[in-house]
């Protein structure tokens, strides 16, 4: 499952023209690369990471990359394969959607 929602986040990130050298490569190898890239900085940390800089330019497809991080997130929570900031984010992506429901 987090193979088939990391190569669901690549595709938005080139489609907005993103970076996503390091998820594209990571996807390319084996389990072992994809999940050291999955539990990396480059994804879930601070000022520069994709859950933090990603696709700013378009509201729509940040949403919609906020909501597969947040499912990406939950998957590597279950297997107990995660950042340390990977629940933080996961929570205030999951806070965002809600508030934007209500």
């Amino acid at each position: 499952m987090v193979r088939s929602i990391a190569q669901e986040i690549a595709l938005l990130l080139d489609r907005h023209s993103c970076p996503s050298g390091g998820l594209t490569a990571a996807l390319c190898e084996n389990d072992e690369c994809l999940w050291a890239y999955l539990v990396s900085d480059e994804l879930w940390g601070g000022a520069g990471s994709v859950a933090d800089q990603a696709v700013l330019g378009s509201p729509h497809g940040r949403r919609e990359l906020e909501s597969l991080l947040a499912r990406l997130g939950r998957e590597q929570m279950v297997a107990g394969r995660t950042n340390s900031r990977t629940e933080m984010w996961v929570a205030a992506f999951e806070s965002r959607r809600g508030s934007e429901l209500r």
